[in-house]
């Protein structure tokens, strides 16, 4: 087994404790794709974000469930996946009209 590959299966265990939902995509891309997706939310719960602010980014980050789009995501900020994935309500409510 590669290094990566326990990586990946310990963030797998994580994300299915944690009840976060299964990634669809090609089977290669998932166990990659759940590393990149803890690897954001973990840059998110490293912020000073209050705890219930930190709730609903992760709330909206982990609406994406396209292993494709979390591996795109790798190089972008932690917010990018969230920003992707707010309702327009849930924008207006944080940024305003």
């Amino acid at each position: 087994m590669r290094d990566y590959d326990s990586v990946n299966d310990a963030n797998a265990a994580a994300a299915e404790a944690a009840g976060w939902p299964d990634l669809t995509g090609a089977p290669k891309q998932i166990p990659w794709a759940i590393t990149c997706r803890a690897d954001k939310v973990r840059e998110l719960e490293a912020t000073d974000l209050p705890d219930a602010e930190k709730a609903r980014w992760r709330e909206a980050m982990l609406r994406e469930t396209r292993a494709g789009e979390w591996i795109d995501y790798r190089k972008q900020p932690w917010a990018a996946p969230a920003l992707m994935n707010f309702t327009e309500e849930e924008r207006t409510a944080l940024f305003g009209s």
